[in-house]
């Protein structure tokens, strides 16, 4: 019963989350000379409920797309599970907001898990609409970091210096966003027989394997093209041109040409895997940029 419970919230993605949330901040807001909202304390806090809430998250979308389902975990169970997570998510979110003086953000930890909820409601069949909704989520948690961890009493050099690290973590966001759909677009192909039998309403069922194929090559290049033209913008700076062309454009160069030759389910679970390798190498350069700024730039 708990290995059913731990596959249904999706744990693996939870804690990829937090990893990134504490990557993020040791990386762009942490060693930079200037104090900033959160303390890594607080932070751990704000993962709880994140996950905490996210966990609940993918109880609730379970209960609803799974009505006459029958699994080890009962769906009261999942039921009473959900409730209990968002409560103590919740919980966790309004006190650590009280915590660092911003009450007020604790509508985020009371607004978000109603949307989600209403959402997984009213919307239990898997569409391309919730790919990109699920797409959003860990992008999403970035900026609400950045929102909660403000820096504090900076200098006008300070300022200058944490306006480019928002950018280089926007840049961060619109990337893990497009290749996050295009993810989700490749995971629906190689499920197209499964969700057409369960009459689910993905893009490969409603437009077909190779329309679908060319919508996820069409954002694939959007993307790789964008990551591209933040290389050149840092050209004249050798070591960040060559680390985004060396961890970014060439393996988005790469999953692209795999995607074009891509015909047969095997190609796409290929690909897939591929995909986990591009996102240690994005990762890779997170800490990478971040050194660099930090010791040798800043």
């Amino acid at each position: 019963m708990n290995d059913t419970f731990f596959n249904i919230i999706q744990w693996k993605k939870i804690l990829y989350f937090i990893f990134i949330l504490f990557l993020f901040k040791f990386s762009f807001l942490h060693g930079y000379g200037f104090k900033t909202t959160l303390s890594f304390l607080d932070l751990g806090l704000l993962s709880i409920s994140s996950a905490f809430l996210l966990a609940s998250g993918y109880l609730t979308s379970f209960f609803f797309r799974s009505p006459q389902k029958k699994t080890r975990f009962p769906l009261q169970k999942v039921k009473e599970a959900s409730f209990y997570l968002m409560f103590i998510g919740i919980i966790v979110g309004l006190s650590l907001s009280i915590k660092v003086n911003k009450p007020w953000y604790g509508l985020i930890f009371i607004v978000c898990p109603v949307i989600v909820y209403l959402y997984s409601k009213n919307n239990t069949q898997k569409t391309f609409f919730s790919n990109i909704v699920t797409s959003f989520l860990k992008p999403f948690a970035l900026l609400t970091l950045w929102w909660f961890d403000f820096p504090l009493n900076l200098s006008i050099e300070q300022w200058e210096l944490f306006y480019d690290l928002q950018l280089i973590t926007i840049g961060y966001v619109i990337v893990s966003f497009l290749s996050n759909i295009v993810i989700e677009i490749i995971i629906d192909i190689i499920n197209v027989n499964q969700d057409n039998l369960n009459k689910q309403n993905t893009l490969p069922v409603l437009l077909g394997r190779k329309r679908a194929k060319n919508i996820a090559l069409m954002l694939s290049i959007i993307g790789c093209f964008f990551v591209f033209s933040i290389a050149i913008a840092f050209i004249k700076n050798k070591f960040i041109f060559s680390t985004i062309m060396l961890l970014g454009t060439i393996p988005e160069l790469y999953f692209i040409y795999r995607l074009m030759i891509a015909s047969e389910t095997k190609d796409y679970q290929i690909l897939h895997k591929i995909s986990y390798l591009n996102f240690f190498f994005a990762l890779l350069s997170v800490p990478t940029i971040a050194y660099y700024i930090k010791y040798v730039i800043n």
